[in-house]
Parts: C-alpha cells; structure tokens; sequence
C-alpha cells in the first residue's frame, strides 16, 4: 500500500462508526465490561478490550499502529509531549548507578533533563561531539544507553546511526534516536539499528501547531513492556483529542514535508548566495558537511535549518532584522505550517559555550520554513537583510564554510 493511501486510512473499521469518514473521539476515562470474566480477562491485560484511558484509547491506539508501520517499529506509544516520551524511554531503560552517552547537539530540553533530575538519581551522563565516529572508547561498564538525534535540531550535524548502533550494541548498550527533524517519512533509525526512536509529534507529525505529541517506537516486545509500564505510571498520557488531531495531520503529511523541503531548499539556496550570510547550515545542501551520509541515511529534507550572518555593526542591527521579518514569527518550536525564526544570541555564558562547541555563535539563526509561498518567504528575508550591516559597513563576502 502507499504511504498517502495508508495514511489515509485512520485504522479504525468505518463499520464500528456508521460510516462515517472522520474516527470518533473517545472521550472516556473509564469503560465498562458486559461480563465479570470479560472485566477479568482486561485487568490481567488480555484481550481486545479497554480499562482506562490513562492505560488505552481507541483514537490514540489508531494513531499509534499508523506510526509503528511508518518508522518500521513493532510497537508504538503516544505520550503527552515530547519530552514526555523522551524521558520515559530514557527511565525505562536506566537505574541508579548507570552511565548515559548523549551526543553533544541533541535537544536542549534533554540536557537539563539528565543534569538536573537524572543526576539527582545516581545516573550519570556524558557528551560526545556529534563528529565523532567512534565512540567505543568513550563507553564505560555501566554505560546501558547511547542517545542520538540526527539531524540536531540546532546544529543540524549528521551521525552515522549504523557505525554508532553497532559500537553501542557491541558494548552491550541499547540506543534512543530522536527522529524529529526527519519524521518517519523520511528516514527510519531502526533500519540502522535503534533499539527505540522518539519524536516530538508536535512538529511535522502534527504539523498544525495545535497539540503536543510525543511518539515513541521500539522493535523489541520486552523494551515495549517496560516502555508501556513506565510511562502509564507516568501518567504521560496521550489525550484522545489529541490523537485525533494528530490523525488528522498524518492525512496531510507526505504533502506538507514536501512543500516544507522545497520552500526550505529554495530558501536556504537564496541565503547561500547573499553577501551577508556567512554559512548556511542545511543537510540538504551538497556543500553541508557529511551531505553524502545524509543522502544515503535519508529519503528527504524536512524545513528546518541555521543560517549564520556576518558579524553586525552593532547589537542593534540583530534588532533591526528579526524586527522587519513579516513572514517568519519569533518563536520556539518548528514543524508547523508557519514560518519561524529562532535567533540563537544569548548573554549566557554556558549557552555560549555550548554553542561553541557546536560551531554555532550569536549570530545564527535558526529558520522553520513554513508552507508560504517560497517566493514571499524569500522577499521576506530580502528586505529584512536591507536593515542589517556587517560590522565593517562591508555587504559581505563568500566563505568556504558554505
């Protein structure tokens, strides 16, 4: 079946719903039983039946058997948030004592989540710079998980997810890929040997900026066991309204990550080509570093992606140009059908030291290339750059980090 056929069909039989074409909402805590044994048989977890929402819904299981197929999983759970599932999967898997590897570039959020709660609990956490190949030598004995996110949401560096599974594997520990940036659709890191994938759902997956998602996928039963328990005690659970609306953004799916990869290529080779853009960080760009790893790991390019201008001549001038976008709202978050625009600049020492070792500076950008027309988008940026002026009153010049 093709994709857009598949997503197409919601997974729930139009039969049990009177024919109608859009999926009911379960709005229900809480469901009854015609039969003592049929009750008995639900709590001993057998059967088709549901017990309560916090444990199971129809919508949100719809939503999450549609996404078990896409990224190639045996088994999906939908949580309340994005990093709802990430530390779920993380606890799941994790014990007092354990060492964590983290790549360098993964999502703020994950960071603060290990420093600040995790190390609270005797798990101890390490970072790796995302060009790095080989890791074996930075596992310890009680390494039990490797944590990846490729592309980065901020750096956008690429791992080579087979290499590092298999350093991972061989030292006995298991690997959690964060697949935001490319969705399912267009890259799959259980092909590569990912014992569980997460997403935040909330971007591309739901694409409408109107819910949180998080997604979490495993081809292994025993890891969905455990992954299944912890996040229902969790009680990091998926709201039925919200699954529906991430059905509903599934439909449209394969059409908006094609429109975001245009209007995004479009873009990015606009900014590449301008005098007072410095780098333009996107994988999908022949001259992004490991663009060849990229092209062989995945089947496309979603919207997002950094651009780093020269120097200013003044602080002002970072004002003057995020201030005259029309198109591209200031904001956190990406995936949506609307353009954003994240300026990295901070006045925070450990930030700026992170960023440095990301290659990444005060003046970069991160841009979320919505589902505007290409033309308007770069018009936008255009006139926005007329406001700005390198610091020696030069328009700029071409770099070879391009």
């Amino acid at each position: 079946m093709k994709t857009t056929t598949f997503l197409l069909d919601d997974g729930l039989a139009r039969r049990d719903r009177f024919g109608a074409v859009n999926p009911p909402i379960y709005h229900a805590s809480t469901f009854t039983f015609p039969t003592l044994q049929a009750f008995l048989e639900a709590m001993a977890g057998r059967g088709e039946g549901y017990l309560y929402s916090r444990e199971g819904n129809p919508t949100v299981r719809a939503l999450e058997d549609k996404l078990a197929v896409l990224e190639g999983a045996d088994a999906c759970l939908c949580t309340a948030s994005g990093m709802a599932a990430i530390t779920a999967a993380i606890l799941a898997v994790v014990q007092a004592g354990d060492h964590v590897l983290v790549v360098e570039s993964c999502y703020g959020p994950v960071r603060r989540f290990l420093h600040e709660v995790m190390a609270g609990l005797g798990i101890t956490a390490t970072f790796f710079h995302p060009e790095t190949d080989d890791i074996t030598p930075l596992l310890r004995s009680r390494t039990r998980l490797v944590y990846l996110e490729s592309p980065g949401s901020l750096s956008f560096h690429i791992l080579d997810l087979a290499r590092l599974c298999a350093q991972a594997h061989r030292h006995g520990a298991l690997v959690i890929t964060d697949n935001s940036w490319a969705t399912p659709l267009y890259q799959q890191p259980h092909r590569f040997g990912s014992d569980i994938v997460v997403h935040s759902g909330t971007k591309y997956i739901a694409g409408h900026s109107d819910v949180l998602l998080g997604v979490i996928t495993t081809t292994r039963k025993d890891l969905y066991t455990r992954l299944k328990t912890v996040a229902t005690l969790l009680g990091a659970t998926l709201g039925p309204a919200e699954a529906y609306l991430a059905l509903r953004g599934l439909r449209t799916l394969p059409l908006r990550l094609a429109r975001h990869q245009e209007n995004g290529l479009a873009v990015a080779r606009w900014l590449q080509s301008h005098p007072k853009v410095r780098r333009v960080l996107h994988p999908g760009l022949p001259t992004f570093p490991r663009h060849e790893l990229a092209t062989r790991q995945m089947q496309g390019w979603s919207g997002l992606f950094g651009v780093e201008l020269h120097p200013p001549a003044s602080p002002e001038q970072r004002h003057a140009f995020v201030n005259a976008l029309r198109h591209f709202g200031i904001g956190v978050s990406w995936g949506g059908y609307e353009s954003l625009i994240l300026p990295l600049y901070t006045e925070d020492p450990a930030v700026a030291a992170h960023y440095a070792r990301l290659g990444l500076s005060n003046d970069g950008y991160r841009l979320s290339v919505g589902l505007e027309d290409g033309d308007d988008l770069i018009a936008d940026l255009e006139a926005a750059l007329t406001h700005y002026e390198p610091d020696d009153g030069r328009e700029g010049t071409m770099d070879d980090t391009r």
